[in-house]
């Protein structure tokens, strides 16, 4: 009887730290950006606007997966440009209620032509989008964080024989509010 007490205290411990060690942070939310035209860092001339949703989770070892979804805009006019889904992967540091990241974003969607080139006069095209930002948050609720980010942006189209010619570049800035356990 005492080595069957012993094997389900074993067991037991096992399971608590396996779900300790899995204990994670994470959340989803809205966020909102700007593309930033900056002379000599960027090729486009249109500055849009980015709205889209995200989620993700945060292991305690401070790396974050995720997936979003984005809608993309002409800032001046509202016209639709564009929408990519895809994954975030990254690295965060959590002090307290702050919380400091870095992040990819990378994803698959559509453009249109004011947003990238787009070859045999199509109206769009499927594309790609990778985004690497560095974000810094502050939780204002333990449920709640209010996030600023900038980073670099690339929107181009699957065309082999223009994917690097075509292929739009630009600084961006943005906010994000994200639901979940800071």
């Amino acid at each position: 009887m005492s080595g069957m007490i012993k094997k389900i205290a074993v067991a037991g411990i096992m399971m608590v730290v396996v779900v300790a060690m899995a204990s994670a942070y994470g959340g989803g939310g809205a966020y909102q950006g700007t593309q930033v035209p900056i002379p000599g860092y960027s090729n486009i001339d249109t500055v849009a606007a980015m709205q889209g949703g995200y989620g993700y989770g945060a292991s305690r070892s401070g790396s974050r997966y995720g997936g979003f979804g984005v809608s993309i805009t002409n800032e001046e006019t509202g016209e639709f440009m564009g929408a990519f889904g895809g994954v975030i992967t990254g690295r965060q540091i959590r002090t307290g209620p702050f919380t400091l990241s870095a992040n990819v974003w990378s994803g698959v969607g559509y453009a249109t032509a004011e947003l990238v080139p787009v070859t045999a006069s199509l109206p769009g095209a499927v594309a790609f989008l990778a985004e690497a930002t560095v974000e810094a948050g502050l939780a204002v609720l333990p449920w709640l964080q209010i996030s600023a980010y900038g980073g670099y942006q690339a929107i181009g189209t699957f065309d082999m024989s223009a994917m690097f010619s075509n292929t739009r570049y630009t600084p961006i800035v943005g906010t994000r509010v994200t639901w979940g356990g800071f």
